[in-house]
């Protein structure tokens, strides 16, 4: 059972990450959950983080720093596990922001969750390189209990800096795997560890904006092919373990993934590439064109064509422009994606699989 006492062992792998581990790290000192222990793992960087990472240390004794060879981000979680002392973990990357109640209103939905709980995730915004809000998704998710089948459509726990995870249950399903970054496919490693835990325990939602995701040219997760290749080998084993749920499920989720990786290799800078790819998931899953977002982004995308400033839109819930540090987390509730999106998650809800033992 948590309590509110509990020592919760932080994950922050961090990889030339000299510009945004400062203030990572005091985002994790200013938690009003004030006992944690932070384990800072130094995966071969060369920009002086550890260097910057010791200094820190020597003010906070609740931060420690790790060092080792370069070997990718899943090696590095998991040597931070291997060094854990908390019944919690809760892994945060070193470019993203926490909200100061992220572990405090965390700790207390997974004991509301019960013994069957082990992971309860919240929800992020967007921010850029100076800590300011630059958007979030039209709508969140909301999913809760027995949520393979969901995640199977998407990831909607969203990046690693989300959630807090019982840490026998993390180590029972072997932490992260790092042969994706052996087989030249890093990207979904975190949607893969998210797969292995609902198949065995339920999820639960702190119903807020915890975090702050960090969108950086330079971030893994602009490596669209290495990503497609992860994706790839996740889901396949995911259908091989799983051959219950429906084909249907998994086109849908190919689709959406495929319109993802798109839209983040358009970001980048257009190209025919990137439509090929938003094209392909359209094709894959028509519905696509009835969601209010992708409406927004193609009136977003008309008016960049005719030289107009871009548009902020006028339905995300957060302020744009906005100091992270100064948003509220519970602010208000963004409205659903149109009714075809909200029919097909109650659909895919419903869908249930049979549980590896916990």
């Amino acid at each position: 059972m948590a309590t509110s006492d509990a020592l919760i062992s932080i994950i922050i792998p961090a990889y030339n990450a000299a510009e945004t581990i400062a203030a990572t790290l005091a985002s994790v000192r200013a938690q009003s959950h004030e006992r944690f222990e932070a384990i800072v793992v130094d995966d071969g960087s060369r920009d002086g983080t550890a260097e910057l990472v010791a200094q820190i240390a020597k003010q906070d004794d609740r931060i420690r720093l790790v060092t080792q060879a370069n070997a990718g981000v899943a090696a590095a979680r998991n040597r931070g596990l291997a060094e854990a002392a908390g019944p919690f973990v809760a892994p945060l990357d070193a470019d993203d922001l926490w909200h100061a109640e992220k572990l405090e209103r965390q700790l207390v939905r997974l004991a509301e969750g019960g013994p069957v709980a082990g992971m309860v995730y919240c929800w992020s915004t967007e921010i850029d390189e100076a800590d300011r809000v630059i958007g979030q998704r039209l709508d969140v998710d909301r999913m809760e209990g027995d949520v393979y089948a969901p995640l199977i459509l998407h990831n909607f726990i969203g990046n690693g800096s989300v959630p807090l995870i019982r840490r026998d249950l993390l180590s029972a399903v072997g932490g992260w795997d790092p042969g994706l970054r052996a087989q030249h496919a890093e990207g979904c490693e975190d949607w893969k560890l998210y797969l292995a835990i609902a198949a065995r325990a339920d999820v639960v939602l702190a119903p807020y904006f915890l975090v702050g995701y960090r969108q950086r040219a330079g971030a893994m997760s602009r490596g669209i092919g290495a990503m497609q290749r992860s994706y790839d080998l996740v889901m396949a084993e995911a259908r091989s373990a799983h051959s219950e749920l429906p084909a249907a499920l998994f086109r849908w989720s190919r689709a959406a993934f495929r319109i993802y990786a798109g839209e983040m290799l358009w970001a980048a800078g257009p190209s025919l590439a990137a439509a090929r790819l938003i094209a392909d998931g359209v094709m894959l899953d028509p519905s696509w064109l009835l969601r209010r977002s992708s409406r927004r982004k193609a009136r977003a995308f008309a008016r960049r064509l005719l030289w107009r400033s871009r548009m902020r839109s006028q339905s995300s819930v957060a302020p744009v422009g906005k100091h992270f540090e100064l948003l509220p987390s519970d602010i208000a509730r963004p409205e659903s994606d149109g009714r075809t999106s909200t029919a097909r998650r109650r659909f895919v809800a419903t869908i249930r699989i049979s549980r590896s033992a916990v």
